[in-house]
């Protein structure tokens, strides 16, 4: 068993870009690499996404399948990888399993992957990724907004805070610096 990050796309590892159509409109932010490539090495990295621009006719699944071969390919030239990424092409009044805050793509992951759930994180930049987590009891960190509901475990500013609250959480697990 290993534990996973179950990571938030936009916002979160790339500039929102409401309805991004192709993969050229994909920016990852420049502060994930180095932490997501540590991470890697302990860590499933996995991507849990809403895109409801399927739903709405704004792009098809195939061109959301080269938006996430860009953002995997982009990341592992820099050292680090993605897993999988799963996502939800429903409209938010559809009342899908998959659609977050419910647990339909976390728990497909877990079918999956051999998921230590007690030591995995959801990472996200807004509260459905906060309620997904608190629902599937799984530790939680808002990255890049600090507005909400206050229900977060932690906050990071960028991933290297991301990365030095995993450290640090890991260290008072197995009692080590």
């Amino acid at each position: 068993m290993k534990p996973a990050l179950f990571i938030d796309r936009d916002g979160t590892i790339s500039k929102d870009c409401p309805y991004c159509k192709n993969a050229s409109e994909i920016k990852l932010y420049d502060d994930i690499y180095k932490p997501l490539s540590e991470l890697s090495k302990t860590y499933y990295i996995i991507i849990i996404t809403n895109q409801s621009g399927v739903g709405r006719g704004y792009f098809t699944e195939n061109d959301l399948k080269s938006m996430h071969e860009k953002i995997k390919h982009d990341i592992a030239a820099r050292g680090g990888r993605i897993d999988a990424i799963y996502y939800c092409p429903h409209l938010p009044a559809a009342g899908c399993r998959c659609r977050k805050p419910a647990l339909g793509l976390l728990e497909d992951a877990k079918g999956d992957f051999d998921i230590d759930i007690n030591r995995s994180f959801v990472i996200g930049d807004a509260e459905i990724d906060i309620e997904m987590a608190r629902n599937a009891g799984i530790k939680c960190i808002k990255v890049r907004n600090k507005t909400g509901s206050g229900k977060a475990d932690f906050y990071a500013d960028n991933f290297s805070d991301v990365l030095s609250i995993i450290k640090r959480e890991e260290a008072k697990r197995f009692g080590s610096n």
